[in-house]
């Protein structure tokens, strides 16, 4: 879908979480001229100080190579697109020395950054999990909806011998892990600071192993062996957060398009008659499984809900990184600056 790629398993991508003011040509929008507090009348007065909304911050960003002027201008348009998706206000977007510079208010400087996410994401069959440090009792796992939505709700560490399976029950052919690969997958540890994970270079044909949070509250993370993407986020048409309802709090849903739809029920069918774990497909957001439901039957309704534990905010930002395309060259922050309003 265009997680963490965690719902129960939503990570902050963006991590996730995750995040991302209308602006055209090389960036729009203008500074804050909010008035600063006025002295005391007749002259003599202390002099204005300036509003927390006036001041403002610049972000700086740059991929691992200068960028094209092509590549340049359309990640700047994307990062517009998120901005604009985030309702942030009065942020200007600009190609600058092979970078892009983002410039809106210090109020907002999360939210900057967050646009510099590379929001890439994919849906990839689960071959091995492992939960990673577990001492929750186990829970139910979840399954798709008989209304043709998967529901990512509260899958939870396991620790039963049929909730892990061996990554040597990867099935053979093209695309199945090689010895190298699960010996990635035996070594990983999620709990690590630096771990490996599928990532913006990573090639979709091939299977990769990754790490995402567990559901259930617990902080420790599983790892998972992948196989290759079966369905691109680029056939993502459309991703909002809305209203849990009755099953609490927000969600990201996505809507795919007709490409994508028919993909993803392929995808469903196919998963739906293997036993766990691998009748779950994982939601890889930036290199991270940010959910990772189980899937009780073929999904025809070309659109897949992420529940996590989302605040508002946190879904509003991962449905603008996903609704709005990966960026076409991933970027980094390469500093922050603040400036004083005016």
């Amino acid at each position: 879908m265009r997680p963490p790629r965690a719902p129960q398993r939503a990570l902050l991508v963006c991590a996730a979480a995750v995040a991302l003011a209308a602006c055209s040509g090389s960036g729009s929008g203008s500074a804050d001229r909010s008035p600063g507090a006025l002295g005391a009348p007749g002259g003599g007065g202390a002099a204005p100080s300036v509003t927390a909304d006036a001041r403002r911050s610049v972000v700086t960003f740059a991929g691992a190579a200068p960028l094209g002027a092509g590549t340049a201008r359309r990640t700047a348009d994307r990062m517009r697109a998120r901005a604009r998706a985030l309702g942030l206000r009065d942020v200007r977007v600009e190609v600058r020395a092979g970078g892009i510079t983002v410039t809106g208010r210090t109020a907002d400087e999360s939210g900057l950054t967050g646009l510099g996410a590379s929001g890439r994401l994919g849906f990839r069959p689960v071959l091995a999990e492992e939960a990673s440090g577990a001492t929750e009792t186990p829970g139910p796992s979840p399954t798709a909806t008989s209304r043709g939505r998967a529901v990512t709700e509260g899958l939870r560490p396991r620790t039963d011998a049929s909730a892990s399976a061996s990554a040597g029950s990867a099935p053979a052919g093209s695309g199945a892990p090689d010895a190298a690969l699960l010996a990635r997958f035996a070594a990983l540890d999620c709990s690590a600071k630096e771990r490996p994970a599928t990532g913006p270079e990573s090639d979709a044909r091939e299977p990769v192993v990754a790490c995402g949070t567990a559901g259930g509250g617990s902080a420790s993370p599983d790892k998972f062996l992948l196989g290759p993407t079966a369905v691109d986020g680029a056939r993502v048409s459309s991703a909002e957060a809305v209203d849990g309802g009755q099953n609490g709090g927000p969600l990201v849903r996505l809507r795919f398009d007709t490409s994508g739809a028919r993909r993803f029920a392929a995808l469903t069918q196919s998963l739906s008659v293997n036993t766990a774990p691998r009748n779950q497909v994982a939601i890889v957001l930036d290199g991270v499984v940010i959910s990772a439901p189980s899937v009780a039957q073929r999904l025809d309704g070309g659109t897949a809900d992420i529940y996590g534990s989302f605040t508002r905010a946190s879904a509003e930002r991962l449905a603008a990184t996903i609704g709005s395309g990966a960026l076409p060259a991933p970027v980094s922050v390469t500093g922050v600056t603040r400036l004083p309003g005016t």
